[in-house]
């Protein structure tokens, strides 16, 4: 840098590294929060109204006999993906990166997915759009490993979780790591497919909920300084500058 301050490049041999990953380095401002729950609301209202009538639709069909039709090698590996999306996994995320950061208040958006997660997903989508897992919505010849699910499909609750979690993880790691927790969150959607749980409109309306429910816990907690630190990122426009 032309005035001779350290560029921090949070490598794993620099000293107290590990402390200094997890700190905020990006945070929206309200319009761009707002503007992301706009259209997360509008992702999950439009696949509301496909997936109203409990019908599977041509295009949902062809994605879900596409990803469930991988090879039955693939479920080992399927079956450690979609762990990210499981209840508890924001809180045991939320308890690891605090420990690390020796900083516990980075667990509180975390542990907050959760209640988010059963109010909104369970209490209201879920009370709203009746569509049954893609054994009884698709067909009887879905492959379904790991047993037949019952019970309702719409929206995905393992995606909605993986969605909240990386977009909180985004928020806390360096910018070359970011990718990761996304493509993660990706892959247990389509696990989700591959393990014949879920159909492609239950799996993108999760991703939206889980989008807004990470940006909104990004925005109104890990913005406070009491609990992430001060932002360390330089705004773009200065960046570009230097």
């Amino acid at each position: 840098m032309a005035d001779g301050s350290t560029d921090q490049r949070y490598l794993l041999d620099e000293p107290g590294t590990w402390r200094r990953v997890f700190r905020l380095r990006v945070c929206p401002d309200g319009a761009q929060t707002l503007g992301a729950v706009v259209v997360c609301i509008v992702v999950v209202v439009m696949t509301s109204l496909a997936a109203r009538n409990g019908d599977v639709t041509r295009v949902e069909a062809s994605v879900l006999r596409w990803f469930n039709g991988w090879p039955d090698a693939f479920e080992p590996i399927m079956w450690f993906v979609q762990q990210a999306g499981v209840v508890f996994a924001p809180i045991i995320v939320g308890a690891i990166v605090a420990i690390v950061a020796r900083r516990w208040t980075l667990v509180i958006p975390f542990v907050l997915v959760l209640p988010l997660k059963l109010l909104l997903e369970k209490g209201i989508v879920k009370t709203i759009i009746e569509r049954q897992r893609p054994y009884v919505s698709y067909g009887r010849d879905i492959n379904v490993r790991g047993g037949v699910f019952e019970g309702l499909s719409f929206p995905s609750g393992h995606t909605t979780t993986a969605f909240a979690t990386s977009v909180l993880l985004v928020a806390l790691i360096p910018r070359r790591w970011r990718p990761l927790p996304i493509v993660w969150a990706v892959l247990v959607g389509v696990a989700r497919m591959y393990m014949g749980e879920h159909n492609l409109y239950d799996v993108v309306a999760g991703a939206a909920l889980g989008t807004m429910f990470g940006t909104v816990l990004w925005f109104a907690v890990l913005s406070n300084d009491h609990v992430g630190g001060p932002v360390e990122a330089e705004p773009m426009n200065q960046r570009r500058a230097s």
